[in-house]
């Protein structure tokens, strides 16, 4: 039978940060209505996984912290009763240090999330106040041991590197007090911003390249020594904490998203829904709110499958890219790939091609120039 992941979105913050161009919105009065329309959505939207079962859940924001137990104890009952969901599924939580409460945990862990992802993203306050962040290290290391008293084993926690004032001794403070709280997953992500928010203005006084590369490889060398294998881009886990959920989107497979702004992949088409949390909650029929359909060609997938290929530790299979494209496209591609092999920036594998940690911190350049 087909596996499928659930991505559920709950679009609210507090404040938005700085950098975020996610779609959220800070009018909390709306919790409650969008916790019934989520229901309501996963509900109407069911059938169209009626031939599959889900094998790994997300909740994801905004700010999913912020839902009540009542709507969460909705939300998994409408889950349960409309999906077959395996006994094993990987089900997530992302929750903001300052807004996770012991109880909300509590209750999470009984209706059977089983992982949770923290936005730590800086030990230091300054940082943490440059990007707009409400919390203080003192409240993720507070919500990392509620979430372990509540019988949390899976716990993953999301660094940002290139932050303002932000040097590679800062970042190395982070990581450290990152560490000692004992995550099975690390995310570790450099600060990336659209024209439309408000630290675009400030970028010019970013860390530099040269400075966000050392930052990069500091936490690629700092990781695995530790016990982390960096299996993503932006990703290391301990051994069996790998994001399943995640892993979908990087190896192309099956995904359904339900919330405004939410994503889709099925049966080769993708779609949204409308970022449009009003519109969400009036909805009659949720099928009203998809826009942006879109069936993949033969060169998308040859295009996805190197990008998503290349941003995992395993790397690209040369049998697949032929199987995806012609002779001369190959041909090019291993030319290409053996160049940057004798930089220093990809390597051999059993395979094809797997791009080092040097080629990871350039890999949007390779990709570009590959497809």
């Amino acid at each position: 039978m087909n596996r499928v992941g659930l991505y559920l979105h709950f679009p609210f913050c507090k404040a938005k940060c700085a950098y975020c161009d996610f779609y959220s919105r800070c009018d909390l009065s709306k919790i409650s209505s969008y916790e019934k329309a989520l229901c309501r959505g996963i509900c109407q939207l069911a059938p169209m996984l009626s031939d599959s079962v889900v094998d790994t859940v997300y909740f994801g924001g905004g700010t999913p912290s912020l839902a009540t137990g009542e709507g969460m104890r909705s939300i998994f009952h409408a889950l349960r009763q409309r999906f077959s969901i395996t006994a094993d599924a990987e089900i997530t939580v992302e929750m903001n240090p300052e807004s996770t409460t012991k109880e909300l945990l509590i209750t999470l862990r009984a209706l059977g999330a089983n992982r949770i992802s923290f936005g730590m993203q800086s030990a230091k306050a300054s940082e943490l106040s440059a990007i707009g962040r409400l919390h203080r290290h003192r409240d993720t290391e507070r919500a990392v041991s509620a979430a372990k008293e509540a019988g949390f084993e899976n716990i993953s926690l999301d660094l940002m590197y290139g932050l303002p004032g932000q040097d590679l001794s800062s970042f190395f403070e982070s990581l450290t007090a990152c560490v000692a709280l004992d995550p099975g997953h690390v995310s570790f992500y450099c600060l990336t911003l659209s024209p439309e928010v408000p630290l675009y203005k400030v970028r010019d006084t970013l860390p530099g390249e040269e400075v966000t590369r050392e930052m990069y490889l500091a936490a690629h060398r700092f990781l695995e020594e530790r016990g982390y294998e960096h299996y993503e881009i932006s990703n290391a886990a301990r051994k069996g904490f790998r994001s399943r959920h995640n892993l979908r989107y990087w190896q192309g497979l099956d995904y359904l998203g339900i919330g405004p702004g939410a994503h889709s992949l099925l049966k080769g088409e993708r779609f949204s829904m409308k970022e449009d949390v009003d519109g969400f909650i009036s909805a009659s029929n949720l099928f009203d709110t998809v826009e942006a359909r879109e069936t993949l060609t033969p060169k998308d997938r040859l295009v996805e499958y190197v990008m998503l290929s290349l941003r995992q530790k395993e790397g690209l299979s040369l049998a697949r890219l032929k199987a995806l494209s012609d002779a001369s496209t190959l041909e090019r591609a291993e030319k290409k790939l053996a160049l940057w092999q004798r930089h220093g920036l990809c390597v051999k594998t059993e395979e094809g091609f797997a791009l080092t940690p040097e080629g990871f911190f350039v890999s949007n350049e390779i990709i570009s120039e590959l497809i």
